[in-house]
């Protein structure tokens, strides 16, 4: 245990220096949320009332922003793991007593830091344009926790990709993935509004579930229902690819 805690902090502050070296190749995971942010908010913020009945269509998008920007980041450690393939360093750590599930985790949990630093900018960005959060303080914190575990989780499929195929084009394909999750969630008008196929289709996509949790702490404060719906579909899809990446690791280094 105490080797597999040693190599999981060795290896996620390895990932973590990554990006504290090469900040630039992280300015799309902000540029992008932040820019589909005010042009969503500036096509539809006039019509959102009559149209949707929401008053405050600037915390409505908030949480599209935050898993835009979270999805982003997390996606990269699939084409890391590629590199390290590519470059032997991968082989290497199998020759190391370092537990190989440390390889795993090591990278699961720098993504998780990583989005959490991502959906602190973004917060602190558009928390001028949102009219405040209506939990408070204390809601901005839990906005961040559910990006960081959302990173965690959604950081396992790009990791799965990348262990199986040794593809970098192939794990990019991890992040493209995210788009249909947030374009079958209820990302620009309420569920409500959906025809009754994608209606469905949002009902069973946990993306839904994690919106829905962020803009309750936006918009409505504290509704326990709706937090635990978010946290239950973040570990629900953290325990689905995290047993992917697993799988794909054993098969790689069997």
């Amino acid at each position: 245990m105490t080797a597999l805690v040693i190599g999981t902090y060795q290896l996620a502050w390895r990932a973590v220096r990554e990006t504290i070296r090469q900040p630039g190749v992280e300015v799309g995971n902000l540029f992008i949320p932040l820019f589909f942010f005010f042009v969503t908010v500036g096509a539809i913020s006039n019509i959102a009332a009559p149209a949707l009945g929401i008053e405050n269509y600037e915390a409505f998008q908030l949480p599209v922003a935050v898993t835009q920007g979270v999805a982003g980041a997390a996606a990269i450690s699939g084409v890391a793991i590629v590199k390290d393939i590519e470059s032997g360093y991968f082989d290497k750590l199998l020759l190391t007593p370092m537990p190989r599930l440390a390889i795993v985790l090591g990278r699961l949990i720098a993504d998780g830091i990583r989005c959490m630093a991502f959906t602190s900018i973004i917060v602190a960005a558009l928390s001028f344009f949102t009219a405040g959060m209506a939990a408070g303080p204390l809601g901005y914190v839990v906005v961040i926790a559910l990006a960081r575990l959302f990173g965690v989780a959604y950081s396992g499929i790009g990791v799965t990709i990348g262990l199986r195929t040794g593809n970098a084009q192939a794990a990019q394909a991890g992040f493209l993935i995210f788009f249909p999750l947030l374009f079958l969630s209820p990302a620009f008008a309420p569920k409500e509004f959906f025809d009754p196929w994608m209606e469905f289709l949002a009902s069973v996509n946990p993306v839904t579930y994690l919106l829905e949790g962020m803009r309750t702490l936006a918009l409505d404060g504290w509704e326990w229902d709706n937090l635990a719906g978010a946290f239950a579909s973040v570990f629900g899809l953290g325990a689905v690819t995290a047993t992917l990446a697993l799988w794909a690791l054993r098969t790689r280094t069997a």
